[in-house]
């Protein structure tokens, strides 16, 4: 119901209104005296939260945006509230289903039903906000795991069977930042329920670092293919912006470490690969030993380098895709088929086509 008011809201007050699934798009009525020709205003069908990426206005209710925009209707306001309860005891009961089907179809100690993605089956609005495409956090099943304020990435084996959930915090400072979850946990010397506990007390998350982030959208590409070329990044987010930039043969560590597990598994695909990682210390520290470590194999492998204007905090997900191809692009070779040298053969090939005009 918070769906069709939405709508409704966005088509009597706003320009260049677009429905989405989701979202509803417009053009933005709190800049450019609201005559923008590119829609950069959005609005969550399902939560009413609302925001824009071309200027800081955000709000996270429809009564807000209705104040914002100086309009009052009682009527409106009065429907609003009845969809605000309906949303609420819709939530309960599609969280239940979703905690039932997950319980029936569990199959194994490490291996999960992707069911369970339906618990924290939300849209991640930190992500948008930071100008991740909803339809790219959809593709990769990006949630929010609203009990612990976690934002979830669903975790994967080369087959594609969910093997685990990777939780980021959205608190600043909340140690640790990343936690894949598990069933249980031992807290001074005691078993305690996991963040999965409620559902799996058996699951264990072992090895579950061991494996390449998202390798089971491109290993299939990359594995049949001589010409295509593998990125290697630290994280889900760097993972994420680089594919939504255009290079979606893009992997992710989970982490500043190559595990065996994973040196086992490039080399078994053994493409031309580049290895992208974040530019504070142990981005470079880690970026070193992984190229060392691959650059015996029989296959090129760069490194990237981060312009000296670049401070270290820098990560893939700071650049736009010119800059990131300019990193490509300045790529030294550290090993391979060809031995040691300092000239990068990329050439700006990516896996999907990209506009020619930007």
């Amino acid at each position: 119901m918070i769906g069709g008011l939405v709508d409704q809201i966005a088509q009597e007050n706003l320009r260049l209104v677009r429905i989405k699934e989701d979202f509803v798009s417009a053009a933005c009525p709190f800049h450019k005296g609201g005559q923008e020709s590119h829609p950069s205003f959005w609005i969550n069908r399902e939560t009413g939260k609302w925001g824009c990426f071309g200027c800081p206005v955000h709000g996270s209710g429809l009564k807000w945006l209705l104040k914002e925009l100086g309009l009052k209707s009682l009527k409106i306001e009065a429907l609003l509230e009845d969809a605000e309860r309906d949303s609420v005891k819709n939530e309960e009961v599609f969280k239940a289903r979703a905690r039932l089907r997950a319980r029936k179809s569990f199959k194994g100690e490490h291996t999960l039903p992707d069911a369970l993605l339906g618990v924290f089956d939300w849209l991640p609005n930190e992500l948008v906000e930071q100008g991740f495409e909803p339809q790219i956090l959809k593709e990769h099943d990006v949630g929010y795991d609203k009990r612990n304020d976690r934002i979830t990435f669903p975790i994967r084996d080369l087959f594609g069977n969910l093997i685990g959930i990777s939780g980021r915090a959205t608190r600043p400072f909340e140690q640790p930042k990343y936690l894949v979850y598990n069933g249980r946990h031992v807290v001074h010397g005691k078993e305690v329920p996991g963040e999965l506990g409620e559902w799996y007390p058996d699951y264990s998350n072992e090895g579950v670092r061991d494996h390449l982030w998202r390798l089971d959208k491109c290993h299939q590409r990359v594995n049949r293919s001589h010409t295509e070329q593998l990125i290697i990044v630290e994280g889900y987010k760097a993972c994420l912006w680089m594919v939504q930039q255009g290079w979606t043969n893009t992997v992710a560590l989970m982490g500043a470490r190559l595990s065996p597990a994973q040196e086992r598994i490039v080399r078994s695909l053994g493409p031309e690969t580049f290895v992208l990682l974040d530019n504070n210390y142990a981005g470079k520290s880690g970026a070193e030993k992984i190229c060392q470590t691959l650059a015996v194999g029989s296959f090129p492998v760069y490194r990237c380098h981060y312009p000296s204007q670049y401070d270290e905090d820098t990560q893939p997900d700071d650049l736009d895709e010119q800059e990131l191809n300019a990193v490509l692009s300045n790529a030294t070779r550290v090993g391979g088929r060809h031995g040691y040298g300092v000239r990068s053969r990329w050439m700006g090939r990516k896996s999907r086509p990209r506009p020619q005009s930007r």
